[in-house]
């Protein structure tokens, strides 16, 4: 089972066949004999769709929207995890900086970089944690964020002794 051309190591498509005999198309269009039949798609031009002749029909597949599925795909993963490192990173600046600063009034606590810094991760965790549960699939790492992001949240909100 190849993915990827072992001379040049561009993705290798499957062509399903009917016949026991088959062949790997090549970039210069040399026919190989193999036991399955491959079409070889060079990422310098790439074709606008796949055709995979079966039995009876013939399947035609748009390779644009493939790697668009990939993409997307990576960027949930991305996605699931990137709350959750905001949240810690958040958490961590809360306890780090924020609580060990002490001001003389109001006013310079809320216009200080630290309390500013906390904001924008407070901000960007909550954001990026609600587009995970929007779009990720798996939302452990996302609800996790949440929940460190509130409880930052309300721990910053009670007054201290």
């Amino acid at each position: 089972m190849l993915e990827f051309c072992l001379e040049d190591g561009t993705r290798l498509a499957l062509i399903p066949s009917d016949k026991a005999e088959t062949a790997t198309i090549t970039q210069s269009g040399k026919v190989n004999a193999s036991t399955e039949k491959t079409l070889h798609l060079p990422f310098s031009s790439p074709a606008e769709t796949l055709e995979f002749s079966g039995a009876n029909s013939v399947q035609t597949i748009p390779q644009a929207s493939l790697v668009k599925e990939k993409v997307a795909q990576q960027s949930n993963n991305v996605l699931e995890i990137a709350p959750f490192v905001i949240a810690l990173a958040h958490n961590w600046w809360q306890w780090i900086y924020l609580n060990n600063q002490y001001y003389s009034s109001f006013s310079s606590y809320i216009l200080s970089a630290n309390f500013l810094m906390w904001l924008l991760l407070l901000i960007s965790g909550a954001v990026t944690g609600l587009l995970g549960v929007k779009r990720c699939r798996n939302k452990g790492f996302v609800f996790a964020s949440l929940i460190i992001l509130s409880i930052n949240l309300i721990l910053f909100l009670v007054p201290k002794r």
